[in-house]
């Protein structure tokens, strides 16, 4: 893999784990804030199919496995979190974004994806 690429994966893993830290640093009335008014739209499962397709790319091309391992923490991590089902879908649907963040085509999918974290962990403040 060129040596560009790893370290564009590797920002999106830092950045997608940012967000995880953040997200269990959130209070309880921060968590209430969370929208949950698109899962289960089609916008949303739509970006969700595409981050997933993009995501299934970039591991058959991370031959030294971070993709994967990070798919692997990022289960654990949310399990850890104690959410309901629906929350952490959200939580691994938006992490699973920032993990591919930047790949053509695919900003308005994320920030949909996103989306329901904006007010409580925006943006900005973990895709660098």
């Amino acid at each position: 893999m060129a040596g560009t690429q790893a370290q564009g994966i590797d920002r999106n893993i830092d950045a997608a784990a940012r967000f995880l830290d953040r997200v269990k640093d959130l209070s309880p009335s921060e968590r209430a804030r969370v929208s949950r008014e698109s899962f289960g739209s089609s916008a949303h499962t739509s970006a969700m199919m595409m981050i997933a397709d993009e995501v299934s790319a970039l591991k058959n091309k991370d031959r030294d496995g971070r993709v994967s391992s990070f798919l692997v923490e990022l289960e654990q991590r949310v399990d850890e979190m104690g959410l309901d089902a629906e929350a952490g879908d959200l939580v691994k649907a938006a992490a699973r974004a920032l993990l591919v963040k930047g790949a053509p085509g695919l900003d308005r999918a994320t920030r949909q994806v996103y989306m329901p974290f904006e007010q409580v962990v925006p943006y900005p403040s973990v895709a660098d």
